[in-house]
């Protein structure tokens, strides 16, 4: 015969109370033990912009590789150039190389020449390609190393349009814009707009006077703009500002074309809306 013992009720709730608690410490103890896998850190390769320069001339652009996160483990990674609109050994110096970035380190670069020329060409492209990563995956594999030619003399305009990026240039706003402005600081109070261009090579000791510029209106009537300043735009070795001064002649309100002259080449044309 089989005697079978019964714990009072108190008994078996502090049984289960002791069971459940080891449980616990053995769960917490299996969370603590677990190692935490650390995730992959990711390769990006940056974008460049660079004017071409002139014969004999070699410009560099620097490329930047980036990882999301530092890593432990040294991370290495190729970059490597593919021709596209600008061609390899002609437009720039093309190739590949293994870029190593340390632990704890975040980013490395590498520096690659164009080749300067005289040929009216536009602006060319070519691709940054990122392979055989090591110690991390890539996020963004293809950049676009882009050549601005400063050979032809070009205003600049809104992406696939004719509208000149112009700018008042006290207040900066865009157009359209008045003749005449209170605000200008100016004793005539004529509105200065700022257009931007590549290809002004200005002789040394060269300035504003070595430039022209004209107005067209919606008729065909074309009237002088007077430049005042010409340079560089700051922090740049290939973008230009050419400060122009309205006048009377003018009749808005509407579109005018504004063109620019530096040594007998005349540029394309850009919209600037008056009012």
């Amino acid at each position: 015969m089989f005697i079978r013992a019964h714990l009072p009720i108190p008994a078996r709730l502090s049984s289960l109370t002791a069971l459940f608690s080891l449980l616990g410490v053995i769960c917490l103890v299996l969370i603590v033990a677990t190692p935490t896998v650390a995730q992959t850190p990711s390769l990006s390769v940056s974008d460049v912009t660079v004017n071409e320069g002139d014969p004999g001339f070699f410009n560099q652009g620097r490329v930047f590789v980036t990882l999301s996160a530092p890593s432990t483990q040294t991370v290495r990674v190729t970059v490597s150039t593919q021709a596209d609109t600008a061609t390899d050994n002609v437009d720039y110096v093309g190739g590949s190389i293994v870029l190593t970035i340390p632990p704890g380190g975040t980013s490395a670069f590498v520096d690659i020449a164009t080749k300067g020329d005289n040929l009216v060409e536009g602006t060319e492209d070519f691709f940054l390609n990122l392979s055989n990563p090591e110690n991390a995956t890539i996020a963004r594999g293809q950049g676009v190393f882009t050549i601005i030619d400063d050979d032809a003399l070009f205003l600049l305009t809104e992406p696939n349009v004719q509208r000149g990026a112009a700018l008042d240039s006290v207040t900066f706003v865009r157009d359209p814009l008045p003749i005449t402005e209170t605000i200008n600081f100016s004793s005539d109070q004529r509105t200065r707009i700022i257009v931007f261009g590549v290809g002004l090579k200005l002789a040394a000791g060269e300035n504003a006077s070595a430039v022209t510029a004209t107005a067209e209106d919606s008729v065909g009537t074309v009237r002088p703009l007077t430049v005042e300043f010409v340079a560089k735009v700051p922090t740049t070795d290939w973008l230009w500002q050419v400060i122009l001064k309205l006048n009377d002649q003018i009749t808005p309100p509407g579109d005018i074309k504004v063109r620019i002259t530096v040594h007998g080449v005349t540029s394309n044309f850009v919209l600037v809306g008056l009012k």
